[in-house]
């Protein structure tokens, strides 16, 4: 059925029915149009259906990858997923670490390009007013840290409250932790409470003046957030069974000029530009952490210019429109059986 146009779901759940419906629908848009010149997948979950319909077809066959879908711990999916998306045209990464997965897996270099992913500038062009949004969440007169994102253990969320703001709330006793998420309900990997855990954690260390979580919010509500914050936290661990494949909620941030301390962890170096757009620590270094959040909340020159920074670049080169252009300039090379302008760190400029 078509939800909108050029849009079709099954009309059942499960992964079985996905797949067939997804090939009938896909042989039925394919035959006899010889104007799609392209199968495009959006995760590496579906590189054998890509594949398929793209070689039965005699079309190109391109797959989006994000990290977790590379290394998903499963033989069955290793053997069925990885083993056909090394056998697609093109392979897109969502940062060059991700792309390094993708290589060590047996794809191609030269099949692969890196994009990472964009952010809806305009959204973020609303003059912002940042007493009047932090009034609106009883922060007033508080500097306000801010996590967006899923409450998964990787995350570090838990792990940063204990070891780091504990001490930041000592020395900047104005601040203000808010945490924006909930517990990922449709994951592959993550069976764990962490909301839970971290509710815990704030009660056993008597932060409940200074930690709040929100939940899930609206986009309408964190846009507020991010214009009422004063900067975006992102402790992330170093795990072997999940990824941080790009950092998404940096975009965000940077586009309402804030700047992001954040963890040295997969794809976020290619999302925050150390010392640019803010300020990358390595895993664990709970000191570093606390140092870079406290100096950036009691240095506002530095605070401010890192923010301007950072929305500048998502501006010139990671909205939409930038993104789609290198999508496109992926698509012409593909069509034309190319491969200038990639390599393994992604578009050349």
């Amino acid at each position: 059925m078509a939800d909108e146009a050029g849009v079709y779901r099954a009309p059942w759940p499960g992964l079985f029915v996905f797949a067939v419906y997804a090939l009938w629908r896909g042989a039925v848009l394919l035959a006899g149009r010889r104007q799609i010149r392209c199968v495009f997948g959006g995760s590496a979950m579906v590189a054998p259906l890509v594949f398929v319909l793209a070689r039965a077809f005699r079309r190109r066959a391109a797959v989006q990858i994000h990290g977790l879908d590379v290394i998903y711990r499963n033989v069955v999916y290793q053997q069925l997923c990885i083993r056909w998306l090394k056998a697609c045209d093109r392979v897109i990464a969502n940062s060059r670490y991700t792309a390094r997965m993708a290589e060590t897996k047996g794809v191609v270099t030269d099949r692969i390009a890196v994009i990472s992913p964009g952010v809806e500038f305009d959204r973020f062009d609303e003059p912002a007013d940042s007493a009047a949004d932090k009034r609106s969440w009883g922060a007033e007169d508080r500097q306000i840290v801010l996590y967006v994102g899923r409450l998964a253990r990787r995350k570090g969320v838990k792990e940063f409250i204990e070891n780091s703001f504990v001490e930041i709330q000592q020395i900047v006793p104005p601040v203000i932790f808010l945490i924006v998420g909930d517990n990922p309900t449709e994951s592959l990997v993550h069976r764990r409470d962490a909301a839970g855990e971290i509710k815990s954690t704030v009660a056993a260390l008597r932060l409940e003046n200074h930690v709040r979580l929100l939940g899930v919010l609206s986009d309408d509500e964190v846009m507020h957030l991010y214009r009422a914050c004063d900067l975006v936290i992102l402790p992330v661990l170093e795990t072997t069974d999940d990824v941080e494949g790009f950092g998404l909620v940096a975009l965000e941030a940077a586009a309402a000029a804030k700047p992001v301390v954040a963890t040295r962890v997969g794809g976020i170096p290619d999302a925050v530009e150390d010392g640019k757009s803010g300020t990358l620590v390595n895993p664990g270094d709970y000191a570093a952490l606390s140092r870079a959040v406290i100096e950036l909340l009691t240095d506002d020159e530095k605070r401010l210019s890192l923010g301007a920074y950072a929305r500048e670049r998502v501006r010139n080169e990671l909205s939409w429109n930038r993104v789609v252009e290198s999508y496109v300039t992926v698509f012409i090379a593909l069509d034309q059986g190319s491969n200038h302008g990639l390599n393994s760190r992604g578009l050349n400029s």
